[in-house]
């Protein structure tokens, strides 16, 4: 996995998404333990503007299953 990937991509949720600092470890460790999880991730994270509807973010129903 490209680290730097994984950086820019926990970069990019902490502005949108208010995560303590207990989450964000969580979340960095699930996905460095998984690279196809990571780009399925990353992949939803990308296009959740187009699935984006009725007021629904259907992105952070996955981020707090990935930090629970």
């Amino acid at each position: 996995m490209d680290l730097g990937n994984l950086s820019l991509f926990i970069k990019m949720i902490t502005q949108e998404y208010p995560l303590s600092e207990r989450e964000i470890t969580v979340l960095s460790s699930r996905l460095l333990a998984d690279d196809k999880e990571f780009e399925k991730v990353w992949a939803q994270f990308k296009n959740k503007g187009q699935s984006f509807s009725k007021g629904v973010d259907p992105f952070k129903q996955l981020l707090l299953e990935l930090i629970s």
